[in-house]
């Protein structure tokens, strides 16, 4: 068998066809002079043999398309003007895609009728079975890019590092993301049960008092309605605007008490006012105080009277604490007494309502401590419900005057009891910011001498001056009070 007979081709070339037999005409020829110049081998002469007839098989495979073309356009519309371009687009689509010419890229007789009715209709596009293959490669390169951003075989280590420091990267931004909306969603659905029982208890308590007769109490109404919802409630507590205009997040809550020394300072920090699991928690008193804590009288026969008796006298320091909340809900407005200009003036007013009675109390101190000091500045003001005698009690205000961010012109004697508002504060790693208070006295005028200004002479946790200069001068000029 002769060299040129041992090749094989899966598509004979015709051989009528001038120019592929021209190509093998010279098949010898070409042979012959290559083996006379070059002195190769028969193998070599194979290989040119077979260079020359692949290429011939090309130029046959190429024909063959443009036939099958051809002959799958309707003979009606091989005259239309747009004939050349629409065969001249289908070659240039096959020969890009050489894999699927005997089946998906040759027009099929519906795409030809397609064609034909759009070629006799100029708005129309001619659909040429091209895009299925242009949507398969537009998957291929998206799962290709999508692939990419994962480690590989074959990534060098660089690479490899640096697609994993991507991933943990986008991790990380994709659970903080999470976390902050579910923050402010939960914060949301805070709203949506404290708002409708602001306004209900607002409006039950507009211009509400119950008489006291003989030490013998009546509930509020307005206390009615939250001790339906939960009977751990003892109080509301409002902050309001002297101005008369509404804050966005006004400080007005109810208050509950847990009284048990296991839970009660810890059982509302992630339940509100439901009872029900909430990151804003709710609002508390110290289980340690007692504020207007009452029991129903009973009659001759033991039946429970609608009034109520006294059972044990307020504390001289009630502790009310509430979350820092980020959207200045619950206590979050409370950093607004160091850290804006004028809102003290506008808010120096605590209202503060027992289920029987109502109170108004003046703010005139607001410190940041740190609740983890052991040294010789710690401040354990949580710890202080009542007072000895009349040195404690100036000691423990007078502690409040030395760190408040902000000296107003309240004045504070023994007698007065306080209010003290806690929350927490990022200072210190267990910071609180703490607001003080001390009851209205009968008779005085609502806002007098509450004005401020910035104490020029701090008392801070030593912790803070791990990053801060120490300015405190211990004998600096002190006006303290009961003098």
């Amino acid at each position: 068998m002769s060299n040129k007979e041992s090749l094989h081709f899966s598509t004979a070339p015709d051989e009528n066809d001038a120019e592929v037999r021209e190509i093998l005409k010279s098949i010898p020829e070409s042979a012959e002079k290559q083996s006379s110049m070059h002195k190769i081998d028969t193998a070599e002469s194979i290989e040119s043999i077979e260079s020359i007839l692949q290429e011939a098989a090309g130029i046959y495979k190429e024909k063959e398309r443009e036939k099958k073309i051809v002959e799958s356009i309707p003979e009606e519309s091989r005259s239309h003007k747009k004939y050349t371009v629409i065969k001249q687009t289908l070659l240039e689509q096959q020969k890009s895609e050489p894999e699927s010419i005997e089946s998906e890229s040759v027009i099929q007789p519906q795409q030809a009728q397609q064609f034909h009715k759009n070629t006799h209709d100029p708005g129309k596009k001619v659909n040429t079975g091209g895009n299925k293959n242009s949507k398969k490669r537009k998957k291929k390169r998206k799962r290709k890019s999508f692939g990419s951003l994962f480690p590989e075989q074959g990534d060098s280590f660089g690479e490899a590092l640096r697609k994993m420091v991507f991933l943990a990267s986008s991790t990380v931004f994709i659970v903080c993301l999470f976390l902050i909306g579910q923050y402010f969603w939960d914060n949301y659905q805070a709203r949506q049960i404290n708002d409708p029982i602001r306004h209900q208890y607002e409006k039950l308590a507009e211009e509400e008092t119950k008489p006291v007769v003989n030490e013998n109490y009546e509930m509020l109404d307005a206390a009615k309605s939250l001790l339906e919802l939960n009977s751990d409630v003892i109080g509301y507590i409002q902050i309001p605007n002297k101005t008369g205009v509404e804050d966005p997040y006004p400080v007005s809550y109810p208050v509950v008490q847990r009284r048990n020394a296991l839970d009660g300072n810890a059982y509302y920090l992630d339940k509100n006012i439901n009872g029900e699991p909430a990151r804003s928690g709710a609002i508390f008193m110290d289980y340690r105080n007692f504020f207007d804590y009452m029991i129903p009288n009973e009659d001759e026969n033991g039946n429970q009277l609608e009034t109520y008796k006294r059972v044990a006298e307020n504390s001289q320091n009630l502790i009310i604490y509430g979350h820092n909340m980020h959207d200045f809900s619950m206590f979050g407005n409370l950093k607004s007494y160091i850290n804006t200009e004028g809102y003290y003036e506008d808010h120096a007013i605590v209202e503060l309502n027992s289920n029987f009675l109502q109170y108004q109390y003046k703010i005139f101190g607001m410190i940041v401590v740190d609740v983890d000091d052991q040294t010789d500045t710690k401040f354990e003001y949580w710890n202080t419900i009542n007072f000895k005698d009349k040195k404690e009690f100036y000691d423990y205000v007078n502690e409040v005057k030395r760190r408040t961010i902000r000296l107003t012109d309240v004045d504070v004697t023994y007698g007065d009891q306080i209010l003290t508002l806690s929350t927490c504060n990022s200072t210190f790693n267990e910071g609180r910011l703490v607001v003080f208070a001390r009851l209205l006295r009968d008779g005085e005028d609502l806002y007098e001498g509450c004005t401020s200004t910035e104490n020029p002479n701090v008392k801070w946790s030593n912790s803070y001056y791990k990053w801060h200069k120490n300015t405190y001068d211990p004998n600096a000029e002190f006006v303290p009070y009961g003098e």
